[in-house]
């Protein structure tokens, strides 16, 4: 009876709510709310709750958490998307985040079992073919939307070798949006984008929708283990070599090899603070770990020189902002025969 509750239950509480807004807006992006609305115009509770077989005794109070979240509003009783939905949540809107906001809660994702996640020893072996599945793709391309993919390719744009070039290798592209992003700049540009075989149909109806079928094709295979090509003017990596910290010299020989003198090389990842510390955001630290394959690339000043010791000029170096932290954007260009010096850059404990 004497027992007093101590101040701060609040923040506990406002956690739990969290959850909930995530698992109403889940809901709603699952069942088709918004699109629905984008195409059929404000509609009535009763006509939302027969169109998405809702049961009406919670289709209320569940517009209403959506009105409160910003995403609908309601006038004359008649819900009707705000621009923030407009923009973000209706699935043709080209800035769509759908995808992305649903990957956290997927049955593989690495937040869904997050115990699992902090004590696992190391990642699970897992077949070459078993990830990233299409729905990571897709989450993968919504998130360079948000400035990202624009930052990227501006920079690439501005090398005064771009409007001459002719060819670009995306390599590990995914998505394939860099190469249809300076496809789209560059009218004579051709590009292969590289990645496992069975994320290609998935690339393949990106470049289908923006219309560059005839410029832009996918090639399947191990980019570890197999030949990309050669006679590049433009060879692109962008958050790929976490997986492949022991293979980086062999990456960025293959990368010499595969382009043009004088060729451009834009390599595209986060790099630890100093001494592997925080950057001081500790959510935004784990997601950035988790999908940089436990931790991003360490020892920038051990890059740079192998980037030199292969061939490399390193005509830029810039500050890229994601949706994780900043990225660091190395633009290098091929200037003569590959070194048989280059060394493996050291990594720290984490990385191992």
């Amino acid at each position: 009876m004497d027992l007093a509750c101590p101040q701060g239950v609040e923040r506990i509480d406002s956690i739990t709510a969290g959850y909930q807004a995530y698992q109403v807006l889940r809901a709603a992006l699952e069942l088709g709310l918004f699109d629905w609305l984008a195409e059929n115009g404000p509609g009535c509770r009763e006509e939302i709750t027969t169109a998405l077989k809702l049961n009406g005794m919670f289709t209320r109070s569940f517009l209403q958490a959506l009105v409160d979240l910003g995403f609908l509003t309601c006038k004359g009783e008649k819900y009707r998307l705000t621009e923030l939905a407009r923009d973000f949540l209706v699935r043709r809107s080209p800035c769509y985040q759908g995808d992305l906001f649903l990957s956290t809660a997927r049955p593989d994702s690495w937040w869904n079992n997050f115990k699992d996640t902090l004590t696992v020893i190391k990642p699970p072996e897992q077949d070459f073919d078993a990830v990233p599945t299409p729905d990571f793709i897709k989450a993968l391309a919504q998130r360079s939307l948000r400035g990202e993919l624009q930052a990227v390719t501006r920079s690439i744009v501005a090398w005064e070798g771009f409007r001459g070039a002719r060819t670009l290798l995306d390599l590990g592209g995914g998505h394939g949006f860099y190469a249809i992003a300076l496809c789209q700049v560059n009218p004579n540009l051709r590009a292969v984008v590289f990645d496992k075989p069975h994320i290609i149909a998935c690339t393949r109806e990106f470049i289908r929708q923006y219309g560059l079928e005839d410029r832009v094709i996918v090639q399947g295979g191990d980019a570890c283990s197999e030949e990309w090509g050669g006679g590049y003017d433009i060879v692109l990596i962008s958050h790929l070599l976490y997986k492949y910290r022991k293979e980086l010299a062999a990456f960025i020989g293959k990368a010499f090899t595969a382009l043009k003198p004088g060729g451009l090389l834009a390599c595209n990842h986060w790099f630890c603070a100093p001494g592997c510390g925080s950057e001081g955001d500790g959510l935004r630290e784990l997601d950035r770990s988790i999908h940089s394959f436990g931790h991003p690339l360490c020892h920038m000043e051990e890059f740079n020189n192998l980037l030199a010791t292969t061939g490399f000029s390193l005509w830029q170096l810039l500050d890229v902002p994601s949706a994780y932290g900043m990225a660091k954007l190395h633009l290098a260009v091929k200037k003569g025969l590959a070194s048989t010096k280059a060394m493996m850059p050291g990594s720290c404990s984490a990385c191992c």
